[in-house]
């Protein structure tokens, strides 16, 4: 049976156990008012300056009720005031020492209504805390003292509230050009909903931003600059937007014009803005003043080049820019102008070769195949030396000047010669393959359409091989070539205005795609004065080896221009349309497009022509045009023209019109309106 033990419970006992549960109960009493003490302090921090007058009222009372308890009290209320007067009068007047700047001071010098303000809250509540103090304290019932302490802090208080909600620093607003994007672009039935402009920078134009899009990529934006400039209430060309390299896809760049800063005419500074190292030529500047840059060359070789621009646009003077800066860089220039020479006509006598005729041109471009399997068998076995000090046989790429000048061949109006027969398959195996050999085309049109480069299946491959060098659009005349010019690029070099708002021409405004690669305005500088790079300096020619395997149509280039400045008609040499010099493998009709090409040139004159076209003329017994004189014999129309052209420097035809020849015994007689309407 388990034992029992029993406790007996003392009154003792129970007094120290009540003992102890009191006293851990006032150790929690004493936290909490810890804490609520605790929060108060925090939310009189917080309120501070809010609620400032009513502390300093609490404050008043409070003082004057303690310094009533002392016999002396209200002598430390007064000097209190005296202090604080003093020291309120100083705070005015600090700057007066001299001890900061002047600028500092009228920075810190209190208002004047601050002031008095101050003044009058030490002055009158220290005059009332020295009363309390004199006479009893705050002595609630009826004395004046509550009354007019509360008074005193209702008085100072509401110039306190009014003051600070006056000065309280204002809301952060957004600038001009921020809102009017978002109250007109960026606003549900804008052009770009939800978008944002942020970095927005005013300049010496106008101001710049970044579209921050919120959906999409930055070519949205710049499909939509038209409607954007609808939005803002501005010209089409005076706000410009482009890809923001370097950041996110979906950020643009936007500048906006007070006035366009490419209206000015940019004066060409001189054959100097090639870099020689780089093979990067400065030809004009952005809109932000960076400049535009073309590439003449590369590490890998020359860069094939295209130009296009409607009249007026400013294509010749470009040309004439690059030709001032290649003639004074050692770099050969070959020039086919096939509109007589008119649009290039300073560098006539200015260049290592100049043709004025499609024909010329022609016979250039089979001069060029030349030199390029010539430099390309030689190459191919020359020794040089790589960047490792190797002795290396073959080179694959071509170095200006190491050992032979790099040969530039310019084609303006390039569709007259790419519309003859074996021209587009003569110049696709040239832009194929004559960039390791040094020599760079460069073909200028008015347009992108495909039937400039040509009706053979060739002219495709022709536009996407020069297309991918430097490409240059100036103002064009149809909006359905933009997007074929520069493939993949969101512009309207269609839509550049012809004319500035001050009645100026826009011509040189276009949009280039090289080395810098941005989709933005530029304008190409202006050379005043070709005349003056045209005849300083010395034309490259050439070297020798290029030059021995060449024809008469390159050896007698001169000859033919010193007959043309006499005003005599030249004839190209009869080797001028055949190639000696290429593999005879390759000229096999059933294997090689050039040679067939070449083939159907020689079979356009037959022996015999000449002589069976003087004879239709002495038989026709009057002016007859050449298209006549081609469906009655039976030749073509290029046969019949070269035809006409030995004929007039024999004396055998005189040509009556444009178009319409004649044999000397029948040149009075009259024309036909049918002949003359087929001519026109």
């Amino acid at each position: 049976m388990p034992k029992t033990i029993t406790v007996e419970k003392t009154t003792a006992d129970r007094d120290d156990r009540a003992t102890e549960t009191r006293r851990g109960s006032s150790k929690k009493r004493n936290k909490k008012a810890a804490r609520r003490v605790l929060r108060l302090a925090r939310l009189a921090h917080r309120t501070r300056r809010g609620l400032a007058p009513l502390y300093a009222t609490a404050a008043q009372a409070a003082a004057g009720s303690i310094l009533a308890t002392a016999d002396d009290g209200w002598k430390t209320a007064l000097a209190g005031t005296v202090t604080g007067a003093a020291t309120t009068i100083a705070w005015a007047r600090w700057d007066g020492r001299g001890l900061v700047t002047k600028r500092h001071r009228r920075k810190k010098l209190p208002a004047r209504a601050d002031f008095i303000a101050a003044a009058s809250a030490v002055t009158t509540g220290g005059s009332l805390v020295t009363a309390m103090a004199a006479t009893g304290g705050l002595q609630l019932g009826h004395s004046p003292y509550p009354a007019l302490t509360v008074a005193w802090g209702v008085g100072h208080g509401i110039y306190w509230w009014r003051r600070n909600r006056n000065t309280a620093a204002p809301a952060p607003t957004l600038s001009e050009q921020m809102q009017l994007w978002q109250d007109n672009v960026a606003c549900p039935d804008g052009s770009l909903p939800h978008s944002k402009l942020v970095d927005v920078v005013t300049t010496d134009y106008g101001w710049t931003g970044v579209i921050v899009l919120h959906k999409g990529n930055w070519r949205k934006a710049v499909s939509a600059a038209n409607d954007i400039a609808g939005d803002l209430d501005l010209p089409e060309e005076m706000l410009q937007i482009e890809k923001a390299v370097g950041k996110s896809a979906r950020r643009a760049i936007i500048a906006v014009f007070n006035r366009n800063p490419l209206q000015d005419v940019l004066d060409f500074p001189g054959p100097q803005i090639l870099d020689t190292k780089t093979g990067q030529a400065r030809v004009g500047i952005y809109y932000d003043g960076e400049p535009a840059h073309y590439a003449f060359w590369k590490p890998s070789g020359p860069v094939h080049s295209v130009i296009y621009g409607a009249t007026d646009g400013g294509k010749s003077r470009f040309l004439d820019m690059l030709l001032g800066t290649e003639r004074h860089n050692g770099i050969v220039s070959w020039v086919c102008d096939p509109q007589g020479g008119q649009s290039l006509p300073r560098w006539r006598e200015s260049v290592d070769w100049y043709e004025d005729t499609a024909q010329g041109g022609l016979a250039m471009l089979y001069e060029v195949r030349k030199i390029m399997y010539e430099r390309s068998g030689r190459y191919s076995l020359m020794e040089w030396t790589d960047h490792k000090g190797r002795v290396l046989r073959g080179r694959d790429h071509f170095v200006v000047n190491d050992p032979d000048p790099l040969i530039s061949v310019t084609i303006d109006e390039a569709h007259r010669v790419l519309n003859l027969p074996a021209a587009p398959a003569l110049v696709l195996e040239i832009i194929q393959m004559a960039r390791k050999c040094g020599i760079k085309i460069r073909l200028v049109f008015q347009g992108p359409k495909a039937n400039m480069y040509g009706s053979g299946p060739e002219s495709t491959d022709i536009r996407e091989q020069a297309q991918s060098g430097n490409t240059v659009m100036f103002r064009t005349a149809s909006t359905l070539t933009d997007s074929i010019g520069l493939p993949g690029w969101d512009i309207n070099p269609s839509q550049l205005p012809m004319y500035w708002p001050d009645k100026t021409t826009t011509a040189g405004l276009g949009y280039i795609k090289g080395p810098d690669n941005r989709q933005a305005m530029m304008r190409a500088y202006f050379d005043r004065d070709p005349a003056h790079w045209a005849t300083t300096g010395t034309a490259t020619t050439i070297e020798p080896s290029a030059a021995a395997c060449t024809g008469k149509a390159y050896s007698e280039r001169l000859d033919r221009l010193a007959a043309r400045l006499r005003g005599e008609t030249p004839v190209l040499p009869d080797d001028a349309f055949t190639d000696t010099t290429a593999d005879p493998a390759r000229l096999s009709p059933s294997t090689d497009p050039i040679a067939q090409a070449t083939a159907a040139i020689a079979n356009e004159a037959p022996a015999g022509t000449d002589e069976k076209v003087a004879g239709f003329l002495q038989e026709r017994g009057r002016p007859v045009g050449r298209i006549t004189i081609a469906q009655e014999t039976g030749l073509t129309i290029s046969a019949v023209k070269n035809s006409l052209t030995r004929l007039k420097n024999k004396g055998a035809a005189i040509a009556v019109d444009r178009g319409i020849w004649a044999h000397p015994d029948h040149v009075d007689n009259a024309v036909d309106s049918t002949e003359l309407a087929q001519a026109a």
